[in-house]
């Protein structure tokens, strides 16, 4: 007897255990714990991230004002000077300003904007009349990554967002179509954008949220398109309006309009540099997940949605992709349609 009774104690002690490991619902006595989750899902619960892809425009905008340009031979050039006086055209300023000497402004005629004279569409002119302002644009497809810290109606946090650019075309506003446009030499190119954002919930309606978010930081260019020996960068703002749907607590779709303001400076071979802004209309869609105060219940036929007690402790009911408002409560059959659940005109009722 003696023999045995040291493998009952070890027996006792790991079905004691076994059952330590195992959530018991009428168990253990009630208030012996706080219910209150631990410090650390206190903190991480005011944390989310969000991910989203979109479409946009990058808009290019120059002020020529101070240049006199020339158009023929299916190209656009600034006129500037060589180190020797001799007149000389500066091509792909935008980002690899090079100076060519093979063209002739002497065949050129002075064009006159708004003149009654007729020009002829192949000729070639010298542009040095009414306001020279270059302005076009190229596709966009950004894909941004974010996370925040939130509190109450504010947020703040940091990101991400990389950017493929497509081919720039630029033409002079105002001006007839045979004046030659500006088309660069790049095909494609990656812009990269660090900011911090900070942003504020400005209005609710049952399940969606409606924010202003603004961020502030650096970005980079392609050096294969934009070489940094030519290129100044400026620092980088955006201002966004998105779209919350909360499909659950944890969980949201997010629509993202927003519009950046940066611009470059590009040296050129007379010793200027011009200035370029590059705006950028974007619309992204995404899904924004949040960190959980509580563990999902671990009692699998549990119909609970809303966070709701088991004896002495909290959980919550949905797991973070359940489509349902965690305002209304449990998800009846035949309340569907009054809680404007996601799609409920499928629901039966």
């Amino acid at each position: 007897m003696k023999k045995l009774l040291p493998f009952l104690v070890i027996i006792l002690c790991l079905h004691s255990f076994s059952y330590a490991q195992v959530f018991n619902p009428w168990g253990p006595p009630p208030n012996h714990k706080d219910l209150k989750p631990n410090l650390i899902r206190q903190l991480l619960s005011h944390v989310s991230g969000e991910v989203a892809l979109g479409y946009g425009s990058t808009r290019y905008l120059q002020n020529l004002d101070n240049y006199s340009l020339y158009s023929g031979n299916n190209q656009l050039l600034l006129l500037g000077q060589d180190s020797t006086g001799q007149s000389v055209g500066i091509g792909n300023w935008l980002n690899k300003p090079f100076v060519t000497d093979t063209f002739s402004a002497y065949n050129a005629t002075t064009f006159e904007l708004n003149s009654s004279n007729e020009f002829d569409p192949n000729g070639e002119y010298i542009i040095e009349d009414g306001k020279r302002r270059l302005r076009g644009g190229g596709s966009a497809i950004p894909i941004s990554v974010k996370g925040t810290i939130n509190w109450r109606r504010f947020r703040i946090g940091g990101g991400a967002t990389f950017v493929l650019n497509t081919k720039a075309k630029l033409s002079l506003k105002g001006y007839p179509d045979y004046i030659n446009s500006y088309e660069s030499d790049f095909g494609t190119f990656f812009t990269q954008k660090y900011y911090f954002t900070a942003g504020y919930r400005y209005f609710d309606f049952w399940s969606t949220s409606y924010y202003v978010d603004l961020e502030y930081g650096s970005f980079k260019l392609s050096q294969n398109a934009f070489p940094a020996s030519n290129v100044a960068l400026s620092k980088y703002w955006n201002i966004s309006l998105p779209i919350e749907k909360h499909l659950s607590k944890y969980f949201s779709l997010v629509l993202r309009p927003s519009l950046d303001l940066k611009s470059i400076q590009t040296a050129i071979p007379t010793g200027e540099s011009i200035k370029t802004k590059m705006w950028n209309v974007q619309l992204q869609a995404g899904i924004r997940v949040s960190f959980p105060l509580y563990k999902k219940c671990p009692i699998s036929n549990c119909e609970a949605q809303k966070e709701h007690l088991h004896v002495d402790k909290q959980f919550r009911g949905q797991p973070l992709y359940k489509i349902q408002n965690p305002k209304v409560g449990e998800n009846h059959r035949k309340m569907d349609r009054g809680k404007r659940g996601f799609f409920s005109f499928l629901k039966p009722q």
